[in-house]
């Protein structure tokens, strides 16, 4: 058993979720959040781990995918960044691209006219 101090402010905080979840007493929430915290935490020094919510909906389809496919909301989460990160930084580099080219062509467009008035 290893004892701590709480401040009361969070004892508050933790009295209000007791009765949610299967949740009875303070030990069943300090259980859950620490298990919480340990399922959370990245498990490697260069891992870094990202929460966000999400709706109601959002969940139910994740469990619904989950059913058909297996896969799993994080590596749902995972996939979906994946995809995000490609396509903004596939649409980054096209843009700067196509900012180059133009930017280029203005040198160019520069260049010339200053050649004829040599």
């Amino acid at each position: 058993m290893t004892s701590l101090r709480v401040p009361e402010d969070h004892l508050a905080l933790l009295d209000q979720r007791i009765g949610f979840d299967g949740m009875r007493n303070r030990s069943d929430v300090i259980r859950a959040a620490i298990a919480f915290f340990l399922e959370s935490t990245p498990t490697h020094a260069n891992v870094r781990t990202v929460k966000f919510d999400i709706g109601s909906q959002t969940q139910e389809h994740l469990e619904m995918l989950y059913g058909l496919e297996g896969i799993t909301p994080s590596e749902a989460a995972r996939s979906g960044l994946t995809l995000f990160l490609k396509q903004h930084l596939s649409i980054q580099d096209e843009l700067s691209e196509i900012l180059e080219a133009k930017y280029e062509k203005m040198l160019a467009k520069a260049r010339a006219s200053e050649d004829h008035t040599a």
